[in-house]
């Protein structure tokens, strides 16, 4: 079974949040020898099925997956990816058949992705309305994958990957420079939608700054 966020106490474990506490951390004998796993990057990036970077790229003027979404949703300032983020159904998710595969490939632990740079919530979310349980797919797809990777005895983990977005999101707060839409803000400057977002106005996208020392989000 999956467990939700109030189901659990996080107790104090071994280690503290500095350098020296983590180099005692030992790889547990299990992984040592497992010497090939598999991790599911599965999203709402599988409706346009162009990159795990869409809903990013989508908003930078030019791009091969800007152009790609004018032609097949709309303008990012009338059709952004809050929009496409429900058209995601995931009708035909079976995670134990593709757990029947993965060990039949030799795989001996399995990953699943929590969350992308994206901000949706793979799983039954309180930490807004965006996950996949309140919206397309209506199943919670972590723990779908938990419980089909516990009973083909696999050790079970997650990866999530929201350090980024608050920079990785920035582009949702621009407009196009040029064109008929020249100077429209796109729908990540939408107040309603800031839960998705963020509050990210004036964020630099640099690699360099790549995650955020902003106090908002360390506070979050």
């Amino acid at each position: 079974m999956s467990v939700g966020p109030d189901e659990f106490t996080i107790e104090k474990g071994p280690f503290e949040p500095t350098w020296e506490s983590l180099r005692k951390f030992v790889c547990p004998e299990w992984y040592q020898d497992a010497k090939f796993g598999i991790w599911s990057h599965w999203g709402p990036q599988s409706v346009p099925m162009y990159g795990d970077w869409y809903a990013r790229n989508m908003y930078i003027e030019g791009s091969d997956q800007y152009r790609y979404h004018v032609r097949k949703f709309g303008h990012p300032s009338q059709f952004g990816w809050k929009d496409v983020v429900p058209l995601w159904k995931a009708e035909k998710f079976d995670p134990e058949g593709l757990m029947d595969l993965f060990v039949a490939a030799g795989a001996k632990y399995f990953f699943a992705q929590a969350a992308h740079h994206d901000n949706f919530h793979n799983w039954n979310s309180t930490h807004h309305r965006w996950n996949a349980v309140n919206m397309g797919p209506r199943k919670d797809i972590v723990g779908l994958w938990q419980k089909a990777a516990q009973s083909h005895g696999l050790p079970f983990g997650l990866s999530e990957h929201i350090g980024a977005t608050f920079y990785w999101y920035a582009h949702t707060k621009g407009a196009d420079q040029a064109g008929p839409f020249a100077g429209v803000p796109y729908d990540g400057n939408d107040p309603a939608s800031e839960d998705f977002y963020l509050p990210n106005q004036g964020a630099t996208d640099a690699l360099i700054s790549w995650y955020t020392s902003n106090p908002w989000w360390h506070t979050k």
